[in-house]
C-alpha cells in the first residue's frame, strides 16, 4: 500500500502532538486564578506561542500537502472515501482558522503578544468587538476541532479493527511497511 512522505508523516505526528497538548492546556489554563497576573499571563503567552507555531506547522504542511499528491486511498466505500476527504479538510481549517482567530484576538485585546517571551509588534489597537468575535470564533473552533480528532481517531481505530493496513500510511517506524493493523480475526493459512 503507498504511503505517506516522511515529512507528511512527521508534520502529522507532530501537529497531532502539540494540538492535543495545546488543547489540555487552553482549557486547563482557564481555571487559573487571576492573582497574581504574572501566572495566568505566563501560562496564556507559552499557549500562544505554541498556537502560532502550530499555525506555521499547518501553513508549512497545507504547502507540503499541495505539492505532493497523498496516496490514493485503497478501495473503500464511497461514503467512507467522502468522509475521510470531508473530514481532513475540516481539520485543516479549523487547524489553520483557530490559531489565526486566537492571535487576532490577542491582538486586537490591547495586551501585547509574546512569541516564546519575545514581544511581537503590535500591529492593531485594543478593539472590543473584533477580539470578542475572535474569543468566540477561537472556541467553537476548538470545540469542532475536538469533534473532529474524535471523529478522525474513530475512523483510525476502525480500519485498524478491520485489518485493512490504511493506518500504515501515516505510521512513524523507520521502515514501516503498510502492516499497522489490530486485526484480531484468525487468519486463513495458505497452502
Amino acid at each position: 500500500m503507498p504511503r505517506y512522505t516522511r515529512t507528511a508523516v512527521v508534520l502529522h505526528w507532530a501537529i497531532a502532538v502539540l494540538v492535543v497538548a495545546q488543547v489540555t492546556w487552553g482549557w486547563l489554563m482557564q481555571e487559573i486564578p487571576k492573582s497574581p497576573p504574572g501566572v495566568r499571563a505566563d501560562a496564556f503567552n507559552v499557549h500562544k506561542s505554541i498556537g502560532l507555531s502550530l499555525l506555521a506547522l499547518m501553513l508549512l504542511r497545507l504547502g507540503w500537502r499541495l505539492a505532493h499528491r497523498p496516496p490514493a486511498l485503497p478501495d473503500l466505500p464511497r461514503w467512507q472515501q467522502r468522509l475521510a476527504s470531508v473530514t481532513h479538510i475540516a481539520l485543516y481549517a479549523c487547524l489553520l482558522i483557530m490559531p489565526l482567530a486566537g492571535y487576532l484576538g490577542s491582538v486586537w485585546s490591547g495586551y501585547p503578544v509574546k512569541f516564546f517571551g519575545v514581544t511581537l509588534p503590535a500591529w492593531g489597537d485594543r478593539n472590543d468587538d473584533l477580539k470578542d468575535a475572535m474569543r468566540g470564533l477561537h472556541l467553537v473552533t476548538s470545540l469542532v476541532l475536538v469533534a473532529l480528532i474524535a471523529l478522525h481517531v474513530a475512523g483510525a481505530v476502525y480500519h485498524a479493527l478491520r485489518g485493512d493496513r490504511l493506518l500504515g500510511r501515516m505510521w512513524l517506524a523507520p521502515g514501516a511497511k503498510s502492516r499497522v493493523t489490530l486485526d484480531f480475526r484468525p487468519r486463513r493459512r495458505e497452502m
